[in-house]
């Protein structure tokens, strides 16, 4: 039985979701008006804090209902990794790396020109943020580096990937699962839409080709990891002798984002050329169960 043809991932992901920060925004706000956090309401351990709580609740939500549905989460994931090369893996992240730095470059340039206000605002938004503003600066980095590296791969990847493909995929057939996962997966990436739909899309196609959700997780964090040093090593709104990046400035190397998606997009191509399943193809979750129930794995 495919437990996916019952789950209403759609509602239940967004449902889970919603409920989850409205009652633990509440929650914290009603913690931070009476002084009950051990920092100010408006530090910005909030970020981390909360992004780690909402997403805990609601991946335990979407297990717990997958369960009663008689999801096997192993099945999910995958039982081992598979025989793959990691060097060509790295390649491709960084080719992934390349593209979305593009993308960005070239989708600001169009922002800027119709929303220039609103392109100044987006380079005003640090993407690890700084913890100097902190009354715990240490730990704000600690958990910055946990959530971006470990903990939003390993839950993006469960929700995206495990989840929302694989359900998407029984409904409508697996191309669209992958199509339509990625989709939602960049539009919630506002910040580079163009650059992290791709993203999605790859690491759902790696998903499908080796059917071990430790795949794209540790593709996940590993380019999450690489931009998490590169912001650090630029010193992007840290420090005094930080470079301050002005929209004029953007503009004027447009340009280059075309050149390193250019240089990126054969290695993305050829992979996913390689890779994208057939219209009968099932999904990752039915050959892992057929693999362990044939295997008398339990």
């Amino acid at each position: 039985m495919n437990p996916f043809s019952t789950l209403l991932s759609r509602y239940l992901v967004l449902g889970s979701y919603l409920i989850a920060s409205a009652v633990i925004g509440l929650g914290y706000a009603y913690m931070g008006q009476y002084q009950l956090l051990p920092w100010p309401w408006d530090d910005p351990l909030s970020m981390p804090v909360l992004s780690i709580a909402i997403w805990l609740v609601v991946v335990g939500v979407i297990l717990s209902v997958g369960h009663s549905h008689g999801l096997r989460l192993w099945d999910v994931i995958g039982r081992r990794l598979p025989q793959f090369s990691w060097l060509y893996l790295m390649l491709l992240v960084v080719s992934l790396l390349m593209f979305s730095m593009g993308s960005f470059s070239v989708v600001f340039f169009i922002v800027s020109l119709l929303a220039p206000d609103f392109a100044a605002q987006m380079l005003e938004t640090d993407l690890v943020l700084s913890g100097a503003d902190s009354v715990y600066p240490r730990l704000y980095d600690a958990l910055m580096i946990f959530l971006l590296v470990i903990y939003a791969p390993l839950m993006e990847e469960l929700v995206f990937r495990g989840i929302l493909l694989q359900r998407w995929g029984t409904k409508w057939g697996l191309r669209r699962g992958v199509i339509g996962s990625s989709i939602l997966f960049g539009l919630l990436h506002f910040n580079n839409p163009v650059g992290l739909t791709l993203f999605g899309f790859v690491m759902g196609l790696l998903y499908v080709r080796t059917r071990s959700l430790w795949v794209p997780i540790i593709c996940h964090g590993l380019n999450n990891l690489t931009v998490v040093v590169l912001d650090r090593f630029a010193g992007l709104g840290t420090g005094e002798n930080a470079d301050v990046v002005t929209v004029a400035a953007v503009q004027e190397r447009w340009w280059m984002g075309l050149i390193l998606m250019a240089i990126a997009a054969p290695i993305i191509w050829q992979f996913v050329y390689r890779s994208w399943p057939k219209p009968t193809d099932p999904i990752p979750y039915l050959l892992n169960n057929a693999a362990a129930v044939s295997g008398g794995v339990d």
